[in-house]
């Protein structure tokens, strides 16, 4: 069972505690499935998307769940390998080597 959850391209740190508690209000109760992450919208993704994308992998994981990040763009594809985090928040074949 997959679900989808959006994340702004544009997101502040001073969001991600609330993207955090919204996804895991979603996950609670239901049985472990996959967390689809789209990063949207016209911006460019900052520093703060990759922590977003971290913490809710996190989140996911804390509730049986997995998380993987839906056709990253080749900016943020570029910022989560330069923070060496391919592996941790990248399927196969999207630049992670799982």
């Amino acid at each position: 069972m997959a679900t989808i959850f959006p994340v702004g391209a544009g997101v502040g740190r001073a969001e991600i505690p609330l993207l955090c508690a919204d996804l895991a209000a979603l996950l609670r109760g239901r049985p472990p499935g996959v967390v689809i992450c789209e990063v949207t919208g016209p911006e460019r993704p900052g520093l703060a998307v990759v922590e977003a994308v971290a913490r809710l992998r996190l989140t996911t994981i804390g509730y049986g769940w997995q998380l993987h990040v839906r056709d990253p763009s080749p900016e943020l594809r570029r910022l989560i390998g330069l923070l060496g985090l391919t592996e941790a928040l990248l399927a196969p074949g999207e630049g992670g080597h799982r």
